[in-house]
C-alpha cells in the first residue's frame, strides 16, 4: 500500500511539473540576460538621466545670491570746493561721502529667453543616455550569442556521450562473447585482449567527454545564475524566423550616436543666441542710490532696482563653423562604420545561409549511412562467431557505426546552430 501511494505521488508530481525538467535555449538566454551584471546599468542610467534633466530644467528657476561687504576707499564723490563754500555761507553743510562704505544686498534674476540653450542641453542628456543604454543592449546581444554557442556545445556533448555509451555497451557485449569463445577454445586470447584494450580506450574517451561537458555546464550555470541539475536540454526547431522584431543592436547604437551629434549641433547653434533676463537687485547700507542725500547724512537706507537685461556673448561665433564641420565629419565617420558593419554582417549572413544549405544536403544521407554501418556490424558479429574474421575487423566496423552516429547528431545540431546564428545575425 505504501509503495502504491508513493508511486501515485511521484506520478502526480511528474504530471504537475510537466516540462519542468526541460531547459530550453530561450530560457537560458532570458536567464542570462536577467543575471548579467550590466542589466543593473539600465536603472542607474535612467536615474542619472533624470537627475541631469532635472538640473537642466532648474536653469528656468530664479537665480540669486546674498552678499555683504565693507570697504574703505581713498577717494569718494564730493561737491566742488567752491560750491561747498557757497552752501556753507547759507548754513548748509555738505561733508561729502564717507570713505568707509558697507552694504548687505540681494540679487535675483529670472531667465526669460535663453535662445534654446536649455532645450539643447536636455537633448544632449537624453541622447547621451540613449547611447549608454544602446551600448548595454549590445553587451547583452553578445551575451545571448555566447549562451547560444554554449547551449549547442552542451547538446553536442550530450549526443556524443549517448553514442559513446551505446558503443561501449556494444564493445562490452562483444568482449563477453569473445571471452566465452576463448573459454570454449574457438577464439584466441589476443582477441580478448584487443577488445578489452579498445573498451578501456572508449571508457577513457567518455571520461574526457564528460569532463568537458561538466566544465561547459559550469560556465552555463554562471551565465544563467542557477544550477542546471538534472534538467535536460531541448534541441530547438529548425525554423528560420521571417518576422522583423527590430534592428540589430549595433545599428541602433549607430542611430543613437547620430542623434547625439544632432543634439550637439542644436547646442552649438543655441550658444550664439542672445539671452534675456529679468532682474531685481536691492541692498541695505551706505551709501544709497541718492548720492547727494548721503553727502549730508551717514544714515543707512534701503535701495533696490528692477529691470530687463539682454546679453549676447558672440565669442562662440568664432568657432561655430569649425564646430559644425567637426560634427559633420563625426557623422560621416559613424555612417562609414555603419556601412562597414552592414557589409560584414551581410557576408556573415550569406556564409551562414550557405552553411545551412550545405548541412541540409549532407543530412540527406546520414540516416542511410547509419543503417548501412549497423548492418555491416551485425554481419561482422556473425562472421566473428563463425571464425571468418578476427576481432580487429569487428572493432573497426563498430567504430564506423559510432562515427556515423556522431556525424548524424553533429550535422543535425550544427544545422540548428547555423539557423540560430543566422537569426541572431538578423537579430530575430
Amino acid at each position: 500500500m505504501k509503495k502504491l501511494l508513493s508511486s501515485l505521488v511521484v506520478s502526480i508530481l511528474i504530471i504537475l511539473n510537466g516540462n519542468a525538467t526541460e531547459l530550453t535555449i530561450d530560457e537560458c538566454v532570458r536567464l542570462a540576460r536577467d543575471n548579467y551584471p550590466a542589466v543593473a546599468q539600465y536603472g542607474l542610467l535612467e536615474k542619472v538621466k533624470h537627475l541631469s534633466l532635472s538640473n537642466a530644467a532648474k536653469a528656468w528657476l530664479p537665480q540669486g545670491g546674498i552678499s555683504a561687504q565693507a570697504t574703505w576707499q581713498n577717494e569718494v564723490a564730493a561737491l566742488p570746493d567752491v560750491l561747498t563754500d557757497i552752501l556753507s555761507l547759507h548754513g548748509v553743510s555738505y561733508p561729502g561721502l564717507d570713505k568707509t562704505q558697507y552694504r548687505v544686498g540681494v540679487d535675483i534674476s529670472q531667465q526669460i529667453w535663453d535662445g534654446g540653450k536649455v532645450s539643447a542641453s536636455r537633448k544632449v542628456v537624453e541622447a547621451g543616455s540613449s547611447i549608454e543604454k544602446a551600448s548595454v543592449d549590445l553587451q547583452l546581444y553578445d551575451v545571448e550569442g555566447r549562451v547560444e554557442d554554449i547551449y549547442f556545445s552542451m547538446l553536442l556533448l550530450y549526443e556524443r556521450l549517448s553514442q559513446s555509451d551505446k558503443t561501449i555497451a556494444l564493445v562490452d557485449s562483444t568482449f563477453r562473447q569473445v571471452c566465452s569463445m576463448y573459454a570454449n577454445g574457438v577464439a584466441m586470447k589476443s582477441d580478448c585482449d584487443q577488445i578489452e584494450a579498445k573498451l578501456l580506450t572508449l571508457q577513457q574517451q567518455r571520461f574526457r567527454l564528460n569532463a568537458t561537458l561538466e566544465s561547459i555546464r559550469r560556465i552555463m550555470e554562471i551565465f544563467i545564475g542557477e544550477p542546471i541539475g538534472a534538467r535536460t536540454l531541448v534541441l530547438p526547431s529548425e525554423d528560420i524566423v521571417d518576422n522583423d522584431n527590430g534592428s540589430h543592436p549595433q545599428l541602433r547604437l549607430f542611430d543613437k550616436r547620430i542623434a547625439n551629434l544632432t543634439a550637439q549641433e542644436s547646442g552649438i547653434k543655441a550658444s550664439v543666441m542672445p539671452t534675456i533676463n529679468a532682474f531685481a537687485s536691492g541692498y541695505y547700507g551706505y551709501p544709497g542710490y541718492n548720492m547727494f542725500k548721503n553727502m549730508q547724512s551717514r544714515d543707512l537706507s534701503f535701495n533696490f532696482m528692477i529691470g530687463i537685461k539682454v546679453s549676447w556673448n558672440f565669442g562662440s561665433l568664432y568657432t561655430r563653423r569649425n564646430s559644425l564641420n567637426k560634427l559633420q565629419l563625426q557623422r560621416n565617420q559613424v555612417e562609414a562604420e555603419r556601412a562597414t558593419f552592414n557589409f560584414n554582417n551581410d557576408i556573415a549572413m550569406t556564409e551562414s545561409l550557405g552553411q545551412i544549405s550545405t548541412l541540409r544536403d549532407v543530412m540527406r544521407n546520414d540516416e542511410r549511412i547509419v543503417e548501412l554501418r549497423q548492418s555491416v556490424v551485425t554481419a561482422a558479429q556473425s562472421q566473428l562467431l563463425n571464425g571468418v574474421i578476427d576481432a580487429t575487423i569487428l572493432l573497426t566496423k563498430i567504430i564506423d557505426v559510432e562515427l556515423a552516429e556522431n556525424d548524424k547528431a553533429q550535422h543535425h545540431i550544427e544545422l540548428v546552430k547555423a539557423i540560430y546564428n543566422f537569426n541572431h545575425l538578423r537579430n530575430k
